[in-house]
């Protein structure tokens, strides 16, 4: 049994539940730590002046207050006053508090999810050409959730998005691009657009990137680039990347081989519940790599993996802790 097993691949179903999108290059505009769909962002707190024009010149003020305070009670978590305001600023026309109002929705975070609003309101900033609220309704499309399923309307939904900027379409689109869902399937566009919305900080992205390095899909395999990425999301407190940098760690893959420094993130991730890192520290512990042998903590972290369903932690206690 290989108890360093190959570095764990990006987690799909993570990435499928929170964003798949997708497109092709070339399409024509038409119908987008780590943002949740519709929360603001920078972008959308800077707003656009096109969004503005829909208000009357008598308004605009009254509706940048509105966004602003909405803004302010979603940072401390009051969900009823920022639905309020959220609400107030869509109705005139603003197409960010309306992306922000279908997120907002769509979440749950104020009583039950409501995703038949959010998609009226993802609509009405589609309208517009907002970003967000094209990535949202396309992430709706791609899951088929409160519509029927349509891979190819979400793509191209998603792309106009990414192609303004918006760094959750342009990894969502990555990975439509990998799967082939609504696109042909191509793993150097895909990494393109990883490589996109990983620049801009998007931690999702940075694991897809980091991972197309190091395996050498769609790009050159270059294991000190992975490394890079995965650092830049793990340091942000991803458990995926933090498992993953523990391993090149410990393999020696781009970094020089340090079992002190795999402990290090491995656990930390094992802490946020990540399953390889589970495994990893447990074997830490029970085979003196990189801390003292300790029998009993190795067990319970191969333990906590092991009830994950981590293979490798499965296999290593039938075999028996050493």
């Amino acid at each position: 049994m290989n108890r360093l097993r190959q570095l764990a691949g990006a987690s799909l179903l993570y990435w499928l539940a929170l964003t798949v999108g997708a497109a092709a290059p070339g399409w024509a505009a038409g119908e987008s730590g780590a943002t949740s769909v519709g929360e603001p962002t920078s972008e959308t707190l800077a707003a656009t002046a096109e969004s503005l024009a829909e208000v009357s010149n008598k308004n605009r003020s009254e509706v940048a207050a509105l966004f602003a305070r909405a803004n302010d009670a979603l940072a401390q978590r009051d969900y009823g006053a920022a639905e309020q305001a959220f609400r107030r600023a869509a109705e005139s026309g603003y197409a960010p508090a309306q992306s922000a109002l279908a997120g907002l929705y769509l979440s749950g975070k104020n009583g039950a999810a409501k995703p038949e609003a959010a998609l009226k309101w993802y609509r009405r900033a589609v309208e517009q050409g907002d970003a967000e609220g094209q990535t949202g309704l396309g992430l709706m499309y791609a899951r088929g959730q409160e519509v029927e399923r349509d891979d190819e309307l979400a793509a191209r939904l998603l792309y106009q998005a990414a192609e303004q900027g918006n760094p959750l379409a342009q990894s969502s689109l990555g990975m439509l691009y990998r799967l082939g869902r609504g696109v042909e399937g191509d793993a150097s566009i895909a990494a393109e657009w990883f490589r996109l919305a990983a620049i801009q900080g998007e931690i999702g992205a940075q694991n897809e990137i980091a991972a197309a390095f190091r395996d050498g899909q769609g790009v050159e395999a270059d294991a000190q680039e992975a490394a890079w990425w995965y650092r830049q999301a793990a340091e942000k407190g991803d458990s995926e990347a933090q498992a993953n940098l523990g391993v090149m760690y410990r393999q020696g893959l781009g970094v020089h081989q340090d079992e002190n420094e795999a402990v290090h993130w491995f656990r930390q991730a094992a802490e946020r519940g990540n399953a390889l890192a589970q495994y990893q520290l447990g074997i830490s512990y029970s085979e003196g790599l990189g801390l003292e042998v300790d029998p009993e903590e190795g067990r319970k972290w191969l333990e906590a993996a092991a009830s994950q369903g981590q293979h490798e932690a499965q296999e290593y206690l039938r075999s028996g802790v050493r």
